[in-house]
């Protein structure tokens, strides 16, 4: 029986990777393989633009989002290099616009916690992003923004993931480096990596992929672009575009810099090209599933280092990530780390399955170092394994009904180290994609359980006006439309308007079907997110507050109060 090389079983897989992406309704991607050093496959799926039916290929533009997290790290370790910063400076020195008073102020919060997440300040991603990739609030507050959000855990005791958090790391950086975020990442890392097809802003590109959210249908429906930038507020942490061919060479980096950090038996022999087809044919005759790949079909690479002197305070784990498992679950800087056997949650699959599966029971006792990034229209999931020098990068042109990102990622893991996929990883995305589409439904119905029937609304005019948190930076203006019905404006924008149905009593609510949400260009949230309840200060007087629970950590909401000036 021939052996076949990894390449061949890759490429027999193409099918059910194509079905993982059809069953998530993703219109395009395209993934990339390293493996012992090498750049061994790439393959791309559908459609960059589904109606000029354009495939994507390794130079195609896409949005990576939260990938841009690690870049940013490794822009800091340049700092580091340079003397200008330790991982233990107070990050308060270096920013002396940040409150004093803070909690995070006087227990010397650093770079590091900022980077790994355990600042302990709750989530409040509603602030800056809503509807068809809107930014909502500019660059110029996210400090004070950071700041005003509450403390969910003390700092350092709890990984919580935080958006806000990586403004700090973007504003370190051009503070440090005393340019702007755009030209200090293109002259600190993506030139000297020859990454020639990476920005920090939307840029005039032919080949570049369009933005997507998949109806329940599984169709695609396009959106506006993202609008995060270098200029932006969430600079530093999600406004890299880039292509898979520029990826591979910002991982092939990390790991040719993490390969002297391997540890590795004193006295190994050199496995030659001979000595391997001697394995390989010996593998098949005990019935062993071959995992290196073919040498002679291999694109060779000689990958450069990262142009930083020490790789591992970047990728080394700095916080336990909270995971029901003895093996390691933790964070780096910008990086997940899974010790194998365990599971991989790049973003909502897990909310969406029975059971997420458990990868890497092939290669038992290996690390993998991983990431997702995703934004509405965008999907992006890396993972590096140092000890065989292996990458695995897919990128999507959607918010699918799933993450396809992350399922071909295992996928492909699996065919590397098991010789083929461990999971039925369609009838996960079928599932997923199904369970995902009745996200509205079960909003719609846990609304109307929790609803008190038979009360009444006050005059709607009750209502009108403008509330404001405490910054005075974000507002909700209610408003009677000519119908008289109650309207709703984020910062009073005219395409941050719906319409506000009451509930009961003083509460209204705003949710829609699933395919209205996304065609807004709307995550799906939880059903206290779409609860608007107005307040009184004093019991049964005129209404002039406005609690609104749009983050889980806050369990009593945030209260934004009525500008009266704004009152007819």
């Amino acid at each position: 029986m021939a052996i076949r090389t990894t390449r061949q079983l890759l490429q027999d897989v193409r099918g059910v990777i194509d079905e993982v992406r059809k069953q998530a309704g993703a219109p395009g991607l395209a993934y990339g393989v390293i493996h012992n050093g090498s750049i061994i496959y790439e393959d791309f799926f559908g459609f960059r633009d589904v109606e000029q039916k354009l495939a994507p290929d390794r130079d195609t533009l896409f949005l990576v989002a939260s990938l841009t997290k690690a870049m940013s790290a490794t822009a800091v370790a340049k700092l580091v290099d340079k003397g200008l910063l330790s991982w233990e400076t107070p990050v308060h020195e270096i920013l002396p616009e940040l409150s004093k008073d803070s909690k995070l102020a006087m227990t010397d919060l650093n770079i590091v916690d900022v980077l790994c997440h355990r600042t302990g300040k709750a989530w409040c991603d509603a602030l800056y992003l809503q509807s068809n990739n809107n930014m909502m609030l500019p660059k110029s507050e996210a400090l004070r923004t950071f700041d005003y959000l509450p403390m969910a855990a003390s700092p350092r005791t709890r990984h919580l993931y935080n958006n806000h958090a990586y403004n700090l790391v973007g504003f370190v950086l051009e503070r440090l480096f005393d340019t702007d975020y755009g030209t200090l990442m293109r002259r600190e890392l993506f030139e000297p990596l020859t990454m020639s097809r990476t920005y920090t802003e939307q840029v005039a590109d032919e080949n570049a992929a369009k933005y997507y959210n998949i109806l329940t249908d599984k169709s695609a429906y396009e959106i506006p672009a993202c609008a995060t930038t270098k200029d932006t507020i969430m600079f530093a942490g999600q406004s890299v575009r880039t292509s898979l061919g520029d990826l591979l060479k910002l991982y092939g980096s990390y790991l040719t810099s993490l390969a002297p950090t391997v540890p590795r038996r004193d006295g190994a022999a050199t496995v030659t090209k001979e000595n391997a087809s001697l394995l390989a044919r010996f593998g098949g005759l005990m019935g062993f599933k071959p995992t290196s790949n073919d040498v002679s079909t291999a694109r060779s690479t000689d990958f450069p280092p990262l142009p930083v002197k020490d790789v591992l305070p970047l990728t080394s784990g700095h916080i336990r990530r909270e995971e029901n498992s003895v093996l390691e679950q933790s964070y780096g800087l910008g990086w997940c780390r899974t010790q194998l056997p365990g599971k991989l949650d790049f973003a909502w699959n897990r909310t969406v399955v029975d059971q997420l599966p458990v990868l890497g029971a092939s290669c038992a006792g290996k690390l993998v170092i991983w990431h997702g990034g995703n934004m509405p229209g965008t999907t992006a999931a890396v993972c590096m394994l140092p000890e065989t020098s292996t990458a695995v990068v897919v990128l999507q042109n959607s918010l699918g009904l799933c993450d396809a990102a992350d399922w071909t990622c295992q996928l492909v893991l699996d065919v590397l180290f098991a010789g083929k996929p461990m999971q039925d990883y369609p009838a996960l995305s079928a599932q997923a994609a199904t369970n995902t589409a009745e996200k509205m439904n079960e909003v719609e119905a846990e609304l109307e359980a929790e609803r008190i029937p038979g009360t009444q609304p006050r005059e709607l005019s009750a209502y009108v006006g403008t509330y404001y948190n405490s910054l005075r930076n974000w507002s909700i203006a209610i408003l009677l439309d000519e119908e008289g019905q109650l309207q709703l404006r984020l910062q009073s924008r005219d395409d941050e308007e719906y319409l506000l149905r009451h509930y009961h009593y003083d509460t209204f609510v705003w949710n829609l079907s699933y395919d209205e949400m996304v065609k807004r260009a709307q995550y799906i949230r939880p059903a206290h997110f779409y609860k608007f309840a107005f307040e009184a200060s004093n019991q049964g007087s005129v209404i002039d507050r406005l609690r609104w629970q749009h983050d889980p950590e806050m369990k009593d909401g945030e209260l934004f109060v009525l500008d009266a000036s704004t009152r007819p």
